[in-house]
């Protein structure tokens, strides 16, 4: 819910933005990109690691590659 001053002061997502841009600068909106992004490296080098990993413990069990 928003209070009655934040309606008044924001009208509309588009002024609420220009506003921002103004008061705080174009970075504001990219603040917190770089975490999310770590995270997101982070989280893709994990699962693909242990893709890989998997792919090589069924090829030493199965030789025969049959469980694709």
């Amino acid at each position: 819910m928003q209070s009655i001053e934040a309606r008044s002061m924001y009208g509309s997502t588009f002024k609420c933005a220009s506003m921002i841009f103004k008061q705080e600068g174009v970075l504001t909106f990219w603040s917190g990109a770089l975490p999310r992004l770590a995270r997101l490296v982070l989280s893709g080098g994990i699962v693909f690691t242990m893709y890989e990993k998997s792919i090589e413990l069924f090829d030493q069990l199965d030789p025969e590659k049959k469980y694709i």
